[in-house]
């Protein structure tokens, strides 16, 4: 059975004007999420990744492999997780591979780390779906970036053991892009339903295996494209006492394929020794549950204070930032 040996996060600190933006665009109401964590326009995937991953990597150099999952990579042709593993001046002769764009890429990562026989393997879920003019308030775009070192290792210690999987798919188009355009169509009505539909079957499959029910996990680590799909998961079972510690799409937004990663870092912040977590990834219409059982009380990296703090920046800057990133590279 793997191990989580180590894991950081990485979240932008400044916070884009949701509520403004919707007013700008005359769309009155409550903002669906208090601010928006949007990178500097020095910052890109690439850039959150490596500050995340040397986190987790603590000095480390000796990895087996490096598993890259992203919807937004900063340039195409290239392999990212091959200049991650460069920039951070990992040993030579690892397993570089990149995952396609889908939000449930970070338990795909996890699923082959457990099977990988190269030895300790970083895992790392970096995003950040570029969308401006009014398309911005209802894809809720923001940047993070997180990464787990996992070891499949029979006598790995660790703070956690990765459990089984299970999965439930259908197809349908509610966030979607199409061949090389700069940004995301959706159809948030098809993703509500689609997310409640995916993450139930999935859940129930696990339930299958392991035959814990979800209202018996201490904590439900869910991806978050969006708050309404939250209230959702009460079909599922979950009770509120197990997503307090995990939300936080309502204080700084969609971090697409870093969404699960993030709410499971502050799953582990918040456990202790014993401690069962349930990871839901969503995307497209797949969902992905797996079980997390903690086996050492892990050292908070402070994942919920990164999401708290923050420098607030004007509109103007946020469009100039974002736009400025369509049209030229950094």
């Amino acid at each position: 059975m793997a191990v989580l040996t180590s894991y950081g996060a990485y979240v932008p600190q400044y916070r884009a004007p949701l509520g403004e933006i919707q007013k700008f665009y005359g769309r009155p109401g409550r903002p669906r999420s208090r601010a928006l964590a949007t990178p500097g326009l020095d910052e890109d995937t690439l850039t959150m990744a490596f500050e995340a991953a040397r986190d987790a990597l603590k000095g480390e150099r000796g990895l087996g492999a490096v598993i890259v999952t992203t919807q937004a990579p900063p340039f195409g042709l290239r392999k990212m997780s091959q200049t991650l593993a460069l920039a951070l001046r990992l040993d030579a002769g690892a397993v570089h591979i990149d995952l396609g764009p889908n939000s449930t890429g970070l338990l795909d990562a996890f699923r082959i780390a457990q099977t990988l026989d190269v030895g300790p393997t970083l895992v790392v879920a970096t995003d950040h779906l570029v969308s401006y003019r009014d398309r911005v308030a209802d894809v809720l775009s923001a940047g993070a970036a997180t990464a787990f070192v996992i070891d499949p290792g029979k006598k790995a210690e660790g703070i956690a053991t990765l459990g089984p999987q299970a999965r439930a798919a259908e197809e349908v188009f509610d966030v979607w892009m199409l061949g090389r355009e700069q940004e995301p169509r959706f159809r948030l009505e098809v993703l509500f339903d689609a997310y409640g539909k995916a993450t139930s079957a999935a859940a129930r499959g696990l339930e299958g295996i392991t035959e814990r029910p979800t209202a018996k996990y201490t904590s439900i680590c869910p991806s978050q494209p969006h708050p309404q799909v939250l209230r959702g998961l009460a079909k599922l079972g979950a009770q509120p006492k197990q997503l307090e510690a995990t939300q936080f799409v309502g204080d700084i937004g969609n971090v697409g394929a870093a969404s699960v990663g993030l709410s499971l870092c502050l799953g582990l912040d918040a456990s202790r020794k014993g401690s069962t977590l349930l990871a839901l990834a969503y995307g497209g219409g797949e969902s992905i549950a797996q079980e997390i059982t903690v086996t050492k009380k892990p050292k908070s990296i402070g994942t919920r204070e990164m999401i708290d703090s923050g420098e607030a920046i004007a509109v103007g800057t946020y469009y100039r930032w974002t736009e400025g990133r369509q049209q030229q590279p950094h």
